[in-house]
């Protein structure tokens, strides 16, 4: 058997504990000797702010308050579903230091979308606002556990759950407990965090995030550039929490390193630079979808973001004109580029290297990496193959589902589903997503979870989702090719008025991010293979793009 080619990380390595929680890390280590009363956290509607030491002394109280008044003891699962705020990031940190699991919801959820991760995640305790309640409680009527759960609520307003504790209530102590202990223990195998991850198989996977997995992301963040990845960043985050980039880049790393972030609880475009240019923020971080954005007519005089220094894009490949143009409206300001996925980091590009156009730069700190062919054989240099990694980030395993934590790992090695290439210098460039998930700005959409509402339509024989790109928003959307029933057909003299009612069916079922905004399209037959297989390559909007990017 042929030796395996195996790309490793040329970015300092550095030692990552296998015997220290997440609280613990953040006890022990200041890099920066941030100063204890620095604001490190803030929200942007309501003005709270947490300081760098006021993290750390208050998620001991809130530790203690969650295992006095809601009992939850080591290992317990904390289900948190709520916009971003100053609480949510706390509120992770006092779970984490009580040894809890804290169980990150994206606050957009349907009720359906909740009641699956209520299923796979029992958890112990439910969180959530006046903003989400209603969701969550219509998701827990549905589960097995139904009127188990102990209620959390982050505000004052309606909650209709009459025994819930109200968040002061954890924090009026006096007391606190010492962070989770695991000096004697091995960190790799205390799930610390569960973050959900969409699939070719349809409904989100929960993707269990050890206390190793993320404390070696935030050594190796900061080992990747110092100069970078220290506590002067100041930026306005709208990512939510609930997202592995949230979670890592603002709630985790923003406590370890003590730099300052502005919580937005909605994102606009337009709020979004003009709170960046009200807290003199030196980093923009953006999605491609939000590039193109910015190019274009947004009422917002860039002028006034003199203090952007570094712009950090996560997704997809920008396109060159759109650098170009942050390139001539930043001129002191690189942009550059990331790639990762929840299970997790994958490549960085440091920003002397914001000039290499097209990639998504060099391995993550510790981890190593294959590209093979759909045999598993490595491909040679320079050619295309499905990458495969291992080291610290790499998830711990898939919530419940072995069959999937199985089908994800081949001797060792962690199936990315994502195509790519390298160069001579060690860079890897991104060509395709072999899993054929739909990147709607940033959100993952799984064609199958579309497949099965759209399946469920009783003027629905066949159907397929693919992604469409919209060239005027810089980001794929779903779009759906069914097959109508004959009495889909006989419904209605306007075909058009049935396939409304087929998407409005799907969008009333699916978070706002999943809808399809490509819309549905009516064919005479979904290609197939053989045995079946739906040919997503053969569909319309697919062989379009293929089209397109043959000119």
């Amino acid at each position: 058997m042929p030796a395996s080619k195996i790309y490793r990380s040329n970015y300092p390595r550095p030692h990552v504990p296998t015997n220290l929680s997440i609280s613990q890390y953040l006890q022990l280590y200041n890099p920066d000797d941030a100063a204890a009363d620095k604001t490190i956290f803030q929200d942007d509607w309501t003005g709270k702010s947490l300081t760098y030491s006021g993290l750390r002394t208050q998620s001991a109280k809130g530790a203690f308050g969650l295992r006095q008044l809601l009992n939850l003891e080591e290992g317990g699962v904390v289900l948190i579903c709520a916009p971003n705020s100053v609480d949510v990031v706390l509120l992770i940190h006092a779970v984490l230091w009580c040894g809890g699991t804290a169980v990150l919801v994206n606050p957009l959820s349907t009720s359906y979308e909740v009641a699956h991760c209520l299923g796979i995640s029992e958890p112990k305790i439910l969180v959530a606002d006046s903003s989400t309640w209603p969701t969550l409680f219509t998701a827990s009527q549905t589960v097995p556990a139904a009127g188990t759960f102990a209620t959390l609520s982050l505000d004052a307003g309606p909650c209709p759950f009459p025994s819930a504790i109200r968040l002061p209530q954890i924090f009026q102590t006096n007391n606190a407990l010492p962070p989770l202990d695991l000096s004697e223990r091995d960190s790799r195998d205390y799930t610390a965090c569960v973050c959900f991850s969409s699939g070719t198989s349809g409904k989100a996977k929960g993707v269990e995030l050890s206390h190793y997995n993320l404390v070696a992301s935030m050594a190796g963040i900061r080992s990747s550039d110092t100069t970078l990845w220290n506590e002067t960043i100041r930026q306005v985050f709208f990512a939510p929490l609930c997202h592995i980039y949230g979670l890592v880049s603002a709630a985790l790393m923003g406590a370890s390193i003590g730099y300052y972030t502005m919580l937005m609880k909605k994102y606009t475009l337009g709020r979004l630079l003009e709170l960046s240019a009200k807290v003199n923020a030196n980093t923009l971080r953006i999605l491609p979808t939000i590039a193109v954005a910015i190019t274009k007519d947004h009422g917002f005089d860039l002028a006034q973001l003199q203090s952007i220094k570094l712009i950090m894009c996560a997704g997809a490949t920008l396109p060159p004109k759109i650098i170009e143009f942050f390139n001539q409206r930043f001129p002191g300001a690189p942009i550059f580029q990331g790639y990762g996925m929840t299970e997790t980091n994958i490549t960085t590009l440091r920003p002397e290297q914001a000039h290499m156009i097209g990639s998504v730069g060099k391995l993550f700190a510790n981890l190593e990496a294959r590209l093979v062919d759909d045999d598993m054989n490595d491909v040679e240099f320079g050619e295309e193959g499905e990458m495969l990694l291992r080291g610290p980030t790499v998830f711990r395993r898939y919530m419940k589902n072995q069959a999937a934590t199985d089908e994800t790992f081949h001797e060792g090695w962690m199936k990315t589903g994502d195509i790519l290439r390298s160069d001579e210098n060690g860079f890897f460039y991104l060509t395709e997503r072999k899993k054929e998930l739909i990147k709607y700005k940033g959100n993952q959409v799984a064609p199958a979870e579309l497949e099965a509402y759209l399946g469920g339509h009783p003027y629905v024989r066949e159907c397929a989702v693919c992604a469409l790109w919209d060239e005027d928003q810089g980001t794929e959307v779903p779009i759906a090719y069914v097959v109508l029933t004959d009495e889909g057909r006989a419904a209605s003299e306007n075909i058009a008025s049935t396939l409304a009612e087929i998407q409005k069916h799907v969008d009333s079922k699916v978070s706002p991010y999943k809808k399809l905004r490509g819309g549905v399209v009516a064919l005479d037959e979904i290609p197939k293979t053989g045995t079946g297989k739906v040919l997503r390559r053969l569909l319309p909007a697919r062989l379009a793009k293929e089209r397109s990017s043959k000119l």
